[in-house]
């Protein structure tokens, strides 16, 4: 009886033991920091409408003959019709490099503060290929083209910029190898395009088309709540992390082209807490 006795009482201590660690992991880490690889989206079905007519005007100012412009736009207007039909442009990825900070709270339904960013520009894609064995050439393109008997040297080039700033509340839960986040919070997304076109003997024409075209017109900005659910694994000081999140715009301002933020986002990453 002493021998059931004790194996009672052993077993009690290890159930008792177990709950306490069960418990002590359920409890959200207090701070912690992280870096990832995120992708919002961007809405281009508002700007793909608007190309042909941008177009248009933009060979006109070239100088570009009615004959010569008609076949250029019917095969601009195919070539757009393939290209969204292969591609979700209403949710066109935007890939961000960026990294999150995460601060404790002692609330009960509130765990912590989370503040993010993402950030991508074309010298950073740049310098991601140079160090992955690739170069992007600077200007992407250079070629000697003429208008009518003349002929002369043309380069273009696209700068381009985009970045997010995100701050959340968070209700973490936690099972020592993994874990699971409920979030609500507020977004920042700003971008801009900007084509830089260089074709010294016609430039005054060249400038005209750009001018046509609304080149300073590739930029959007948008405040937008956004709710996301977050999947961790590994030991709780180092874990992997996928999130997923839904934006809903509260204000938003674009250029001519009317480019909009997309509704939905993701991101992987690594987090350390400590």
């Amino acid at each position: 009886m002493g021998s059931t006795l004790n194996k009672n009482r052993v077993l009690a201590k290890g159930l008792v033991f177990g709950v306490i660690f069960l418990l002590s992991s359920l409890v959200a880490f207090p701070g912690g920091v992280g870096l990832d690889l995120s992708v919002c989206t961007v809405d281009l079905l508002g700007p793909f409408s608007m190309v042909h007519g941008a177009a248009r005007d933009a060979l006109t100012a070239l100088g570009v003959s009615a004959t010569d412009a008609t076949s250029i736009l019917e095969y601009l207007d195919t070539s757009l019709a393939d290209i969204e039909e292969a591609y979700p442009f209403e949710y066109f990825p935007l890939p961000l490099i960026g990294g999150t900070i995460e601060v404790g709270l002692p609330f009960i339904i509130i765990d912590k503060v989370v503040l993010s960013g993402g950030l991508i520009t074309d010298s950073l894609v740049r310098g991601i290929a140079e160090m992955a064995g690739y170069t992007i050439s600077q200007p992407v393109s250079g070629e000697e083209l003429g208008l009518g008997s003349e002929m002369a040297n043309l380069t273009a080039d696209l700068s381009f910029q985009a970045f997010r700033l995100t701050t959340e509340v968070v209700k973490h839960l936690d099972l020592i190898v993994a874990g699971i986040e409920l979030g609500a919070g507020v977004d920042l997304v700003q971008g801009s395009i900007i084509p830089e076109v260089n074709w010294p003997e016609y430039q005054a024409k060249v400038n005209a088309a750009l001018t046509a075209l609304h080149s300073d017109g590739l930029t959007w900005t948008t405040f937008a709540g956004h709710v996301s659910a977050q999947i961790e694994l590994g030991p709780p000081f180092l874990r992997l992390v996928v999130q997923g999140a839904y934006l809903l715009p509260l204000s938003e301002e674009s250029g001519w082209w009317g480019i909009k933020s997309g509704t939905v986002s993701a991101k992987i990453g690594l987090v350390i807490r400590f």
